[in-house]
C-alpha cells in the first residue's frame, strides 16, 4: 500500500535537543517579521519570512527569533502545510464512544470524580493520553476516560501524542496520502528533519490530493546532481521546479538530500502559493468514502421502518429548473489499470476482445475526445498489444502490425454499440487509448473513452446496489454523474491523459462487470436512463455531490471535514438512516460503516431507507442531502 523509505541522518547534540523541545510544544506566535531579530531586511529570505508570518503559517522559535538557518522537522512542516490548507486539526482528533456509556472523570483514574456520563456513539475530541486513559473534550467539558471506551476515528501514529501541536495535522496528512510513515505506518517521526527533495514530494502530494493545477512558470532543467535525487522524488522535484517553487544553486545543483532550512521552506511556500494562484483547496476525497460497494440488503417484504427518535424533516425537493448548466465534457477518460502510489497505469500486454462486433479500427483520439481512424483495421475479434517503449505491436489472427507515432494508439471496436472485454476480465463500452506508460518502459496505460451515461451505468451497481429502490438509484445516478463532472477538470490525472481512475480514488467503475448478464444491470441502467442528462446544481453551477455509506444519524458539513464551505453540504440530523440499521447489521456492521465514512453529503444507506421505507422520490432524496440545490440538464 504505502511505500516509505527509512531515513537515516547524523545530527549534533544541539540539534537533537532542539528537536526534543519542538516535539513537546508549539512554536511561539509572532505578529510580524519585525518581531524577529535574526531576520535582516536585506536577507534573501526576508520577503518569504514576512509572507509566511503574515499568513499565520509559520511561528517563531522564540518571541524574537525565527531561526532561518535552522532545520525544518516533519512536525513543523506538516503543521505549516495544514495551516496553509486551512485544516481544522481538532476534526482529525475525534473519537467515538464505543462502550454503552463512559464516565468523564476529572483525572486519569477511577478515584477521580465524575464530571459527566457520555453515551455510546458520542463524539469526543482527543487531547492527550496518560497511561490507559485519554484526555478528551466532550462539549465544553474536558476530562479523562478509559482508552478501551473510545475508538479513535482516524489513523493514529504510535509516536504522536494527541496533545502535540502537530497531531491533528499529521493525521490529516496521512489520511490524505500526503505523508507516509517512516518505515512503518505507525511511526511518524515528528522530530526528523526533512530534506529538500522530501519537501518537494510533500508539496506535490498535497497538490495532487487537493487537485490543484499549478502554473508551470519555468522551463524544465537538469540539475548537475540529478543522479543524486531519489527515484521516488524525481517527478516531485521536477514538478516543483517547473512550477518555480524550487531552483538550483549558482552551480546548477539541487542538493536534494540536504536538510531544508526554515528560510528555504518559507520561500517554497511563498512560491507554491503563487504557482497555485492563491487558491487554497482542501483534498475532497478524504477521509475516503466507503471503499467497497454497499451490499445488497435482503429485508423481509413486510419489513417496516425502524422508529426514529427524531421528527422527520419537512420535504425539500431538488426541482428541475429552466436553463442548462455548462458541463466540461460528455466523454470521460477513465484510467483502468492504476497503481496506488502515482496513479500510473501499469500493464505489459493488453488483450481486447470485441464481444459483439466484427473487429477493431486503429487511429488516434482528437482534441474533442473522438476517435479518428488511420484507415487501418482488423476483422479479428481478439487482439493483443505490446510495446517496446517506442512502438506498439498489435497481434491478431493474421499476424503482427507495428504502429509508431506520438506514443499513443487509439482502438475503436467496430460493429455498432459493442462491449469489449479487457484482459479477460471487465467489459466496457466505448473506445480505448493505449499510451506508453508514464514511468515504466515496456508498459501500457489503458484509458477507456466512455460516454458519461455509460460511465454512470458502470459505477452505480458497484458504489450502490442493483437491489436498491428505483428512486434511490435515480438519486445515485444524478449524484454520480454530477460528482465526476464537477472534478473532471482537475490536474490530478491530467499528466496521464485521463480525467479519473477506475478505483474509489474517483468512483468505483467496473463497466459491465466480468460475468453478470445484461438483465442484472436492468435496475441501475433504468435509473441512469430515467435521469439522463440531469445534473445537480447550485446557482447554475455543478455541485460537489459527496457521498459515503453512512452518517451515524448526523451529517457533517464540508467545512468541518474538508475545510471547504459549500452551502449545500451542511451539518444536520439524519433520521432516515436509522430505519436501515437493521438491514445493515444483517449483512454488515453499522458502527464500522459509520466509522469508515466521512459523513458529508448523501448517505447511501440513508438514501436507501428514504426510498425503501418512506417512499421518497429521487428529487426529495437529493433535496434532503443537498438542500437548496436544483436539477438542470447539461449543456456541453
Amino acid at each position: 500500500m504505502r511505500n516509505a523509505k527509512k531515513l537515516f541522518r547524523t545530527a549534533v547534540i544541539a540539534l537533537l535537543l532542539t528537536a526534543l523541545c519542538l516535539g513537546m510544544a508549539p512554536m511561539v506566535q509572532a505578529a510580524s517579521v519585525s518581531d524577529f531579530t535574526d531576520v535582516a531586511k536585506n536577507a534573501w529570505y526576508y520577503d518569504a519570512v514576512s509572507y509566511v508570518v503574515s499568513k499565520g503559517l509559520f511561528n517563531g522559535m522564540t518571541d524574537t527569533t525565527f531561526s532561518p538557518s535552522g532545520g525544518m522537522t516533519r512536525g513543523m512542516f506538516i503543521t505549516v502545510l495544514g495551516r496553509y490548507a486551512k485544516v481544522s486539526p481538532d476534526s482529525w482528533l475525534q473519537g467515538t464512544v464505543s462502550a454503552t456509556s463512559t464516565a468523564l472523570r476529572s483525572g486519569p483514574g477511577v478515584s477521580n470524580g465524575t464530571l459527566a456520563t457520555i453515551g455510546k456513539g458520542a463524539v469526543v475530541t482527543l487531547q492527550g493520553a496518560t497511561g490507559d486513559w485519554y484526555k478528551v473534550k466532550s462539549g465544553s467539558v474536558t476530562g479523562y476516560v478509559p482508552k478501551n471506551t473510545v475508538t479513535p476515528r482516524y489513523h493514529s501514529f504510535d509516536d504522536v501524542s494527541y496533545g502535540a501541536y502537530y497531531a491533528g495535522y499529521a493525521i490529516w496528512a496521512f489520511e490524505n496520502k500526503i505523508v507516509n510513515g517512516m518505515g512503518s505506518d505507525s511511526v511518524f517521526s515528528p522530530n526528523t528533519y526533512v530534506t529538500r527533495e522530501q519537501l518537494c514530494s510533500l508539496l506535490n502530494r498535497y497538490a495532487t490530493a487537493a487537485k490543484l493545477s499549478l502554473t508551470n512558470s519555468k522551463p524544465a532543467v537538469t540539475f548537475t546532481d540529478e543522479s543524486s535525487i531519489s527515484s521516488w522524488a524525481k517527478t516531485d522535484v521536477s514538478a516543483m521546479q517547473r512550477a518555480g517553487v524550487v531552483e538550483g544553486n549558482n552551480k546548477g545543483a539541487f542538493l536534494p538530500r540536504n536538510s531544508a532550512t526554515r528560510a528555504e521552506a518559507a520561500a517554497m511556500f511563498q512560491r507554491f502559493d503563487a504557482a497555485a494562484n492563491g487558491t487554497v483547496v482542501q483534498p475532497t476525497a478524504s477521509p475516503k468514502p466507503s471503499t467497497s460497494p454497499a451490499p445488497s440488503p435482503s429485508p423481509s417484504p413486510s419489513a417496516s421502518p425502524v422508529p426514529s427518535t427524531a421528527p422527520l424533516p419537512e420535504d425539500s425537493r431538488a426541482t428541475i429548473i429552466a436553463g442548462t448548466v455548462s458541463v466540461p465534457a460528455t466523454v470521460i477518460r477513465v484510467g483502468l489499470f492504476v497503481s496506488t502510489q502515482n496513479f500510473n497505469t501499469c500493464v505489459q500486454t493488453v488483450k481486447l476482445e470485441n464481444l459483439q462486433g466484427t473487429g477493431f479500427e486503429f487511429g488516434y483520439m482528437d482534441e474533442n475526445r473522438k476517435f479518428n481512424s488511420s484507415r487501418e483495421s482488423t476483422s479479428s475479434a481478439v487482439i493483443n498489444v505490446t510495446t517496446d517503449g517506442t512502438t506498439f505491436t498489435v497481434t491478431d489472427g493474421a499476424g503482427a502490425m507495428v504502429y509508431t507515432g506520438n506514443g499513443n494508439l487509439a482502438v475503436h471496436p467496430t460493429g455498432g454499440r459493442t462491449i469489449t472485454r479487457l484482459n479477460g476480465e471487465y467489459r466496457y463500452f466505448g473506445d480505448f487509448e493505449l499510451r506508453q506508460a508514464y514511468y515504466r518502459t515496456g508498459y501500457i496505460t489503458v484509458i477507456n473513452y466512455v460516454d458519461i451515461e455509460d460511465y454512470a451505468k458502470g459505477v452505480i451497481p458497484y458504489e450502490f446496489s442493483v437491489a436498491w429502490p428505483a428512486e434511490t438509484l435515480k438519486a445515485a445516478a444524478v449524484a454520480s454523474r454530477t460528482h465526476i463532472l464537477s472534478t473532471v477538470d482537475s490536474a490530478a490525472y491530467r499528466q496521464y491523459g485521463m480525467d479519473v481512475v477506475a478505483t474509489d480514488n474517483s468512483q468505483l467503475y467496473r463497466g459491465r462487470g466480468i460475468t453478470y448478464s445484461d438483465s442484472y444491470y436492468e435496475p441501475t441502467d433504468a435509473a441512469v436512463d430515467a435521469t439522463r442528462g440531469l445534473y445537480l446544481t447550485f446557482n447554475n453551477t455543478l455541485c460537489v455531490t459527496a457521498y459515503s455509506a453512512c452518517d451515524g444519524g448526523r451529517l457533517k458539513s464540508a467545512a468541518e471535514v474538508f475545510g471547504v464551505h459549500y452551502p449545500y453540504l451542511v451539518a444536520k440530523d439524519d433520521p432516515y438512516e436509522q430505519a436501515a440499521i437493521k438491514d445493515i447489521n444483517a449483512i454488515s456492521n453499522y458502527d464500522s460503516l459509520v466509522k469508515a465514512s466521512h459523513r458529508v453529503g448523501l448517505s447511501q444507506w440513508g438514501a436507501y431507507a428514504m426510498g425503501k421505507y418512506y417512499g421518497k422520490d429521487y428529487q426529495t432524496i437529493l433535496g434532503f442531502y443537498f438542500p437548496g440545490t436544483h436539477l438542470q440538464y447539461g449543456d456541453y
